[in-house]
């Protein structure tokens, strides 16, 4: 009797914290595409409840590279607050935007270019406080080691996500928030190629960074200036 009790206990629990998580589970009126990997909350708008975008990053499988391994094709969805739910107000791959490519596969091989990731790092106050820039790094690669970006999302006067500003470098680039006086920076750090360097030599294997803005005249800068900053 005491195993059975603890058994319907033990489902009552599961179906409780199942419940719990569907009503704490966003509506979003145009679902990300594929399975959702991070949703990360970001005050694109400024501090408070009615500023809660979501920034989503979701995969779909689109085949299996030389038969094995799974190949997907990556989105970033970003959503405003409207109402009790979140209307779709970007998506990339999607029309107007060029953060994500489309995956396509190769004739005649069983090859899907370019391979991709997706990390949102998350928000950072890096242009005015109490309000958030959304921070996405990406990695794309065919048969090298690719390319990485990240790129800075915010809003325009009409509240429009729009990519500010991108830093891109050769093979790989991670990005962290970090504490810049008052405010908030992202931290770089990746391979330095100087102007002569293949991409199989970096001039400097771990290279480290600072991606800050300083205003509308001076805008955005990287300090060192050893990635690429468009």
């Amino acid at each position: 009797m005491k195993l059975v009790l603890s058994g319907l206990s033990l489902v009552l629990l599961t179906a409780c914290a199942s419940a719990s998580a569907a009503m704490q589970s966003p509506k979003f009126n145009n679902p990300p595409p594929g399975a959702t990997v991070q949703d990360v909350v970001v005050y694109l708008s400024g501090e408070g409840m009615s500023s809660q975008w979501h920034v989503v990053s979701s995969r779909v499988a689109v085949g299996k590279q030389n038969g094995t391994q799974a190949a997907y094709q990556w989105y970033v969805s970003i959503y405003a607050p409207v109402g009790n739910g979140w209307n779709l107000k970007y998506r990339s791959p999607g029309g107007g935007t060029t953060l994500l490519s489309k995956v396509t596969k190769a004739r005649g091989a069983q090859l899907y270019f370019p391979m991709q990731s997706v990390k949102i790092v998350g928000g950072a106050e890096l242009e005015q406080a109490a309000v958030q820039d959304a921070v996405v790094q990406i990695h794309e690669s065919a048969a090298d080691c690719g390319s990485s970006t990240v790129a800075i999302i915010g809003l325009t006067k009409n509240f429009q996500p729009t990519i500010r500003t991108t830093v891109e470098n050769g093979c790989d680039l991670q990005a962290s928030i970090v504490k810049y006086g008052q405010m908030q920076a992202v931290q770089l750090i990746g391979p330095y190629y100087g102007p002569k360097a293949a991409m199989c030599c970096p001039t400097k294997n771990k290279a480290t960074a600072k991606l800050t803005y300083s205003g509308q005249i001076r805008g955005w800068n990287v300090t060192p200036n050893y990635f690429k900053l468009k």
